[in-house]
């Protein structure tokens, strides 16, 4: 950065006396993808200390203490040093080497610094400065070496350069350095904010004080809202929900109620499988959830054999695949809907089919549970099981696909059959269609693969694949 001359310097701090902002007033343009001033700008940081200082710069921003905008610290004590960075930037640099340093004090540079203020609580713009008060304002000095007073809202600062050429005067910088609520501000309507960010904290501390929609207080069962504050006794209150359902805090007793409330283990939206057959599975509803997709297949029929066994006649120990059903329970345990996916059927209803009548013909393989497309999960697929082949045996199904068929050994007829695959059925349930409720459950059962056919002297036959159900809710 290049070093100002002194003639340039008075230049431009003669401009911060008669303009009333650091833009100097300048229009703000934008510039590329920046938005910057269309005329420079002179910004002041000040320093209790600086090493390495050489012509007015330091190399390292490690090189000033105390770098801040505020030519005081905390005990009212002037630093020792002031920075004036040049720029059309709308932003004031926080490195220190952007600056260029000098004395705040000594021969060359001189600056004597004014520091006021006021208890007065109205909006900035009505305040005017010390030296041209607002109405009924008060400005008080703070004397050098003194902290600003504790009850001090508005701080007034000013600074005076004496140069070669005469003293140069900067504008007033008033800034809030104490809370409070301008009551002139507070209307019968209230304060009105479109988009507030709150990074402090929000105290309730008079009573019937509160945060509140819907709820005339903190004891309101009755309209729907929600209302955290006190009562007009000043007991701390929260209280949300509708007459029929909600959660209430009485601060004054330290108890909290939760009346007509659903409780579920989670929001319910997370996919789940259920594979186990040998149960009922329970789905408690959500009370977050207002839409829920159901997919299923049933479980895959068995292979058979055809030729005569032992004396006893083929395909009697062979089973259909079962289905697959989702109930929806409303809460007083009645049935809302029953939805089912039926299993697949054993091989054909004699056995009969798949192979070749050659007398070692091999036996037909089962069904294949193909993905049925659309929006279905991946996992609805399932590979039929090998019919049996010599020296082999019959293979079973995936998921909802059917068990492979037995061989023909000897005899007249055919090879075995294998299993049919599970049908696929999918529904999706919404509270706006009046399927379900955040009261209901699903019962679910998960259809059972179908058994192949069993024989003492050639093998078994491939039994089917379990079916599969999945549920996956969505929230309101």
């Amino acid at each position: 950065m290049a070093k100002i001359s002194e003639t340039e310097l008075r230049r431009k701090l003669k401009k911060l006396e008669v303009d009333s902002s650091a833009g100097g007033g300048a229009s703000i343009e934008k510039v590329g993808d920046q938005y910057e001033y269309d005329k420079t700008v002179i910004y002041l940081a000040y320093a209790s200390a600086l090493s390495n200082l050489s012509s007015g710069t330091i190399p390292s921003q490690s090189d000033a203490t105390d770098f801040q905008f505020s030519p005081y610290n905390d005990s009212g004590v002037l630093l020792a040093y002031r920075g004036y960075f040049i720029n059309k930037s709308i932003y004031q640099s926080g490195d220190p080497t952007d600056y260029t340093w000098e004395s705040t004090s000594g021969a060359s540079g001189f600056t004597s610094s004014e520091r006021y203020y006021t208890i007065a609580t109205g909006l900035i713009d009505t305040l005017g400065n010390p030296t041209k008060p607002g109405t009924d304002i008060d400005w008080a000095v703070i004397t050098a070496g003194t902290a600003v007073p504790g009850t001090a809202v508005y701080l007034a600062e000013r600074f005076t350069l004496t140069t070669s050429s005469g003293a140069v005067t900067s504008n007033w910088d008033i800034k809030p350095v104490g809370k409070h609520v301008d009551t002139s501000v507070v209307s019968a309507s209230g304060i009105k904010a479109t988009n507030m960010d709150l990074d402090g904290t929000l105290n309730v501390t008079a009573d019937s004080g509160a945060v509140r929609w819907g709820k005339d207080d903190g004891d309101d069962i009755v309209n729907s809202g929600l209302f955290i504050g006190r009562n007009a006794s000043g007991s701390p209150k929260f209280i949300i929900g509708s007459a029929s359902s909600f959660i209430y805090f009485d601060g004054a007793t330290g108890i909290v109620s939760a009346v007509g409330v659903s409780e579920s283990a989670d929001t319910g939206e997370s996919e789940r499988f259920y594979t186990d057959t040998s149960t009922t599975h329970i789905f408690d509803v959500s009370p977050l959830l207002d839409e829920i997709n159901i997919q299923m297949v049933g479980g895959g029929g068995g292979g058979c054999k055809v030729s005569y066994v032992d004396g006893g006649p083929p395909g009697t120990v062979a089973t259909n695949g079962g289905a697959s059903v989702v109930v929806v329970k409303n809460s007083s345990g009645g049935t809302r809907a029953t939805y089912t996916a039926a299993g697949g059927a054993m091989g054909s209803p004699n056995c009969s089919g798949g192979g070749s009548s050659a007398g070692t013909a091999d036996g037909s393989p089962g069904g294949t549970f193909s993905h049925p497309g659309g929006g279905a999960h991946a996992d609805f697929a399932g590979t039929g099981g090998a019919g049996q082949a010599s020296g082999g045996s019959a293979g079973s199904g995936g998921t909802g696909a059917g068990g492979g068929g037995m061989r023909k050994v000897g005899g007249s007829g055919s090879a075995g059959a294998g299993g049919n695959a599970g049908t696929f059925y999918t529904v999706t349930l919404t509270t706006a269609g009046g399927t379900f409720a955040s009261t209901d459950k699903l019962h679910i059962t998960v259809g059972t693969a179908g058994a192949g056919r069993v024989t003492t002297r050639d093998g078994a036959a491939g039994s089917g694949g379990a079916g599969l159900v999945r549920i996956k809710g969505e929230l309101a």
